[in-house]
């Protein structure tokens, strides 16, 4: 027997269909050949793995928990999106009025400061002049 037709014959013993002479030979060429040896402990390591897991019983609580925790995030994501929609309101609106009070504390604080003007009192006799009754500096260079 050659190791292919080996390792054929050696998936159908685990499932318990091979004739007692076809048993005999692979068990023989496993005997002989160390690669079908080895690949022969891997499917026996594998088929005990996979009996272990179909007879794991499984939670009937555990669907239950998980639909719970759905529904659970489900809420709070509807509460969030209530809370983002309060925010599109509320952050303009408080935009506004920041942008408008820093503007008046600004308006307020140039009007506090006025810079030192220096007082020119024109004479009093110098507000009843009239500029129009003057001489015309024309007058002069006719001279």
């Amino acid at each position: 027997m050659n190791c292919q037709l080996c390792l054929k014959e050696m998936e159908a013993t685990f499932g318990e269909k091979l004739s007692g002479v076809s048993q005999t030979q692979v068990e023989a060429h496993i005997a002989e050949c160390e690669t079908c040896a080895k690949s022969y402990q891997l499917m026996k390591l594998a088929n005990k793995v996979m009996e272990a897991e179909k007879a794991e019983q499984s939670n009937p609580f555990l669907s239950t928990r998980i639909m719970a925790g759905i529904e659970k995030l489900d809420q709070c994501k509807e509460g969030f999106q209530h809370i983002s929609a309060y925010q599109k309101v509320l952050k303009p609106v408080l935009i506004s009025i920041s942008l408008a009070s820093a503007l008046f504390i600004g308006v307020l604080a140039g009007n506090i400061y006025k810079p030192v003007q220096p007082e020119y009192k024109i004479p009093i006799e110098m507000s009843y002049m009239n500029d129009a009754s003057l001489e015309s500096v024309n007058l002069f260079a006719n001279e």
